[in-house]
């Protein structure tokens, strides 16, 4: 008797205080405050294309326009706001602007080093790739500068990118009842990503894969 007296008592303890563990579980959607950019591991994973345009008299090897959203950030919940998980849906998008510094090649290839800037978005409208523009349509909570590398195999159209961007500035966001940013400001990361040309453009190819933090500046 003793003993279903204390399991029910242990029963109700837990049933009271399952308001305050839910509401301790939906505040790890945001680890202290700052999800994104963890040394070592796997911070974002990323869906993209980009667009290249022409040389003008200010950068005559060309520009390049890349865009898209997250499918990961680490410390949130998902990335997502609904169904399909595509960019309709997508919490978090991103626009990088970049110009060609350079173009050598070796054999088949095509070494590519640009210089720009990234911007990372909270999305408060539908983005479409039909739209390149709509994927900097939301509010901005991160900034950065960027260094990229493109290896562009010209016999498959396949390409590899190495980015590496130093956040310059981050704005707080919310996620349910939680205050975050996405990294801190001189943190920096590294993209790893792997696409394919089309042809005809735009846009000029597709692209998928992730970023690990490498520490601060």
């Amino acid at each position: 008797m003793r003993t279903t007296r204390i399991a029910l008592a242990w029963l109700l303890a837990l049933l009271l205080a399952w308001p305050f563990t839910a509401s301790l579980a939906a505040a790890r959607d945001c680890d202290d405050g700052r999800p994104g950019i963890p040394e070592d591991q796997v911070a974002l994973e990323y869906v993209g294309q980009v667009t290249n345009l022409p040389g003008t008299t200010d950068h005559p090897l060309g520009t390049s326009q890349q865009y898209g959203y997250f499918t990961f950030v680490r410390g949130i919940d998902t990335a997502f706001s609904g169904s399909p998980a595509n960019e309709t849906t997508a919490r978090f998008t991103f626009f990088t602007d970049v110009v060609t510094m350079r173009v050598i090649s070796n054999g088949p290839l095509r070494i590519i080093s640009r210089e720009g800037d990234t911007a990372v978005y909270l999305d408060t409208s539908l983005a479409s790739f039909s739209n390149p523009d709509s994927f900097r349509a939301g509010t901005l909570i991160q900034a950065s500068t960027i260094q990229q590398q493109v290896v562009v195999d010209t016999l498959t159209g396949l390409f590899t990118v190495v980015n590496v961007n130093t956040i310059t500035s981050t704005d707080k966001f919310a996620v349910g009842e939680e205050e975050c940013e996405l990294g801190q400001r001189g943190g920096m990361y590294r993209t790893t990503l792997t696409g394919h040309l089309n042809s005809p453009a735009p846009p000029s190819g597709h692209f998928g894969g992730y970023a690990v933090g490498i520490g601060r500046k």
